[in-house]
């Protein structure tokens, strides 16, 4: 894998205008077969349900966190639930739209790729999105385990609802869930009735949207359904150092066909199949000054004698927030195949057994320039590939007279991939240059040729659980829940220079030549429980704690730094909740609250670092930690017409013993007076809609603030951080009739043009003080455009 030339990038952009046009038509084709259908299928509208009807008890709203159906009200646990509805008024578009006005969380592009999603809850922080590491929050696609980060940024296309829960999920969801969970449920096919959608928007910076969905029965036990988006726009950065734009532009589209079979009451199977594809230029890295970084000392160097005679261009560190220096020429390329299917069955009256399978496929290419600058210093090629298997069995129902409720089952997880990288060779001349650079004292890696670094991966997970909840009065019951996981861990790693005399290893403590074959086993048992009680103080309120135990794998960093390298402890959390939840007003009005208390050991922090001349993210076990904090949630349906919503979140986070060794075998450093990298201190949100008839039709207005705290984007801090900010997003939609077939919408995400560092990071160089340089990934600037959309049929 190469740079490209200007003659390549040329290719690549006739490429990507050609794709564009074919994705365009191919959308187009897919909306007019949609309205299609629907001018051939008689609409009935005594189908639709009055939209002037409110839903008055916001709290009968059915969750599933705990593997069963249950009112939001009545679930001990920290949930926020958003509805696909919801999330288009809205104007939510991606995965990480669904944290708006969510306590405690954030979620945001990867620096890996900028189809990959980071995710931090409750201090709880994401690490590198690749088949070697874990997070900390676990994604759910219709009860698939989405195992890492990567082409997890996936479009809202046809979902049912998100469940945000928050806090130590161990005991039902398995390890990985330490933060929380967040579960995608899309719209299965509806028996017995054709319905569908087509809608597109476009907007500023050649925006365009285009989804289609259609539902159509076979009989009246099988449905089918498909829906496809297909997002495009313009990016918002280019690179004073190489000329490219179009830096976070989006160039992605997304497939969904389902299958739901139901002969009888007892039994369904459920199964979709999804194609996910982004060819992008990927993240832009705004390189900053900060205190000084080695790059910008380096940059210094080179434009005075005698080093300004080796034609290195100069170091530039833009003001504009929305600049690189880079000047690798950079591309984000992501497929994903991915499928499921869910069997249920009724075993008597009062009880079921569920199996899931899944199945997902990932292949990502990424051309970064680490740097952010000129220097050829850390251009760097990254690949990321995994083959995602997993199955489970599930056996629920309740007994005792139905005073016990209880869920147990199996779980299989296998992942097998790679995560190589690669550095390009460099010039001689800039080999001198810096090897006069280390002469002056200026640390810097003196690579003659290309670094290239190989891996296999293999993962695997065995689990099995129970959870029960006993009912002692109609007021009062308890729940405990027990988990077994065990996991192994396997990597087989090559790290070499390719010379022309043959590889010569880069592996610490390696002899000269070749690598020695590196084939590393680990492995990991965890117990993980849950304790819950519950008590209804009268019909509006309820009371809750619980307690529970999870666990974050632990594993191996590649690339391997040393032939002594040792794996990774799992990172074990301990927490405590107290929580209400009131229904009041006839269920007009929601208020859920709580406080939540973690205890955290051998916590993971993830340390960008050059090793031996190889940008490398390198995962340490940081010692103890204690999390707390207070949550705070409100839904209130005045009328009709009036939606309000409110949202607050405070983390205290600190490191109770924080030692860290830059050297091994060199003393320690207390880094303990770091704050949590990643995590603000307060966010909050509100949001408001109104809904009134207009003529024959109707008007549905909706806005949201959202803010957020400053956050440190270094584990140790410095001069890289976000200062507090927030956002104003709209969207105003008039349909044409009461049923809501038409609709015609303008909306606008940061009005207010807000200027926002959303994730960063600072590269540091193993023993030395200044890092080698800190870089932003800015948010999105002021969007704004106008959709148009039409439906037929019931809803989903």
């Amino acid at each position: 894998m190469g740079a490209l030339s200007k003659g390549g990038a040329a290719a690549y952009g006739a490429t990507a205008r050609a794709q564009l046009h074919h994705a365009r038509r191919f959308t187009f084709s897919l909306l007019a077969a949609s309205v299609a259908v629907g001018a051939a299928v008689p609409f009935a509208p005594a189908a639709y349900a009055d939209e002037n009807e409110v839903v008055s008890d916001l709290g009968v709203i059915v969750v599933t966190a705990r593997r069963r159906d249950e009112k939001l009200v009545d679930a001990p646990v920290a949930i926020t639930v958003e509805t696909g509805p919801q999330l288009q008024d809205k104007n939510a578009v991606l995965f990480d739209d669904v944290a708006r006005e969510v306590p405690n969380l954030r979620m945001m592009p990867s620096p890996e790729s900028v189809s990959a999603m980071d995710v931090t809850m409750r201090g709880q922080t994401a690490l590198r999105s690749a088949i070697a590491y874990d997070p900390a929050v676990g994604i759910y696609v219709d009860g698939v385990y989405v195992a890492e980060g990567q082409a997890a940024m996936n479009t809202l296309l046809d979902i049912d609802t998100v469940q945000i829960v928050r806090g130590a999920q161990g005991t039902l969801f398995g390890r990985n869930n330490t933060g929380g969970s967040i579960s995608f449920n899309t719209n299965r096919p509806q028996l017995g009735v054709y319905a569908g959608e087509a809608a597109a928007q476009t907007g500023i910076d050649h925006l365009f949207m285009g989804r289609g969905i259609v539902n159509v029965p076979a009989g009246d036990t099988v449905a089918f359904r498909l829906a496809y988006q297909n997002d495009q726009r313009d990016g918002y950065g280019s690179s004073v150092g190489s000329g490219q734009g179009d830096f976070l532009n989006q160039h992605r589209y997304q497939l969904r066909v389902g299958a739901l079979w139901r002969p009888n009451g007892g039994f369904d199977a459920y199964w979709t199949y999804e194609y996910f594809n982004a060819q992008e230029v990927g993240g832009l890295l705004h390189p900053l000054v900060g205190t000084g970084t080695v790059v910008q000392q380096l940059g210094q160097l080179a434009q005075t004698p005698p080093y300004s005679g080796l034609g290195l261009a100069p170091v530039a560190f833009p003001s504009n927030l929305y600049q690189t220096d880079a000047d690798l020429p950079s591309y984000d390329n992501t497929s994903l195949d991915a499928t499921q299917l869910t069997l249920t069955q009724a075993l008597g009256v009062s009880t079921h057994a569920k199996l899931i399978l899944g199945y997902r496929h990932l292949h990502n290419e990424t051309a970064i320039d680490v740097d952010a600058t000129t220097l050829p210093y850390a251009d760097t090629y990254l690949q990321n590939g995994s083959s995602q298997k997993s199955a489970e069995l599930q056996l629920g129902g309740a007994a005792l007279q139905e005073k016990l409720n209880w869920v147990g089952g199996l779980y299989w997880f296998r992942d097998d991939g790679s995560a190589p990288s690669q550095i390009p060779p460099q010039s001689l001349a800039y080999q001198a240059f810096f090897a006069q650079a280390q002469l002056l004292g200026i640390p810097a890696p003196v690579i003659p040729y290309p670094v290239v670094e190989s891996n296999s991966l293999e993962n695997l997970s065995y689990a099995g659980f129970l959870h029960g909840e006993y009912r002692w009065s109609d007021r009062w019951s308890a729940a405990l829940g027990l988990r077994r996981t065990d996991d192994v861990r396997k990597l087989n790693e090559n790290d070499y220079s390719a010379t022309p005399i043959g590889p010569i290893c880069t592996i610490g403590g390696a002899p000269l030549g070749p690598c020695p074959p590196v084939n590393e086993s680990v492995s990991f048992s965890y117990w993980s429980w849950e304790f819950s009680t519950r008590y209804r103080f009268s019909e509006e309120l309820n009371g809750y704690f619980r307690t529970g135990r999870g666990q974050r794998s632990g594993g191996w960093n590649v690339p391997v730094s040393s032939l002594q390298e040792q794996p990774f402890l799992p990172e074990v959390l301990t927490d405590y909740e107290l929580g209400l939840k009131a229904d009041l007003l006839g269920g007009a009005w929601l208020i859920m609250g709580d406080v939540f208390l973690g205890n955290y050991d051998q916590m993971q922090r993830l340390l960008p670092q050059l090793v031996n001349g190889t940008p490398t993210t390198s995962v340490i076990n940081a010692g103890k930690a204690r999390v707390s904090g207070a949550e705070l949630e409100s839904e209130l349906r005045l009328s009709a017409s009036w939606w309000f919503r409110v949202a607050a979140g405070f983390t205290d986070a600190y490191y109770r013993q924080f030692l860290y060794a830059p050297i091994p075998g060199q003393p320690a450093i207390d880094e303990s007076h770091n704050l949590f990298y990643l995590t603000p201190r307060y966010n909050a949100g509100v949001g408001v809609a109104y809904e009134t008839p207009v003529s024959d039709g109707k008007l549905r207005v909706n806005a949201d603030y959202d803010w957020q705290d400053s956050v440190q984007f270094s584990v140790f801090n410095d001069f890289n951080n976000q200062a507090a900010y927030g956002t104003l997003n709209a969207r105003a939609a008039y349909s044409f009739d009461r049923n809501g077939k038409w609709e015609i919408a303008v909306f606008g995400t940061n009005i207010g043009g807000q200027q926002y560092a959303v994730t960063g990071g600072s590269v540091d160089i193993v023993g030395s003080p200044t890092p080698a340089t800190s870089w932003q990934i800015p948010g999105p600037p002021r969007v704004y455009g106008v959709g148009l959309s039409y439906r037929f049929g019931p809803k989903s």
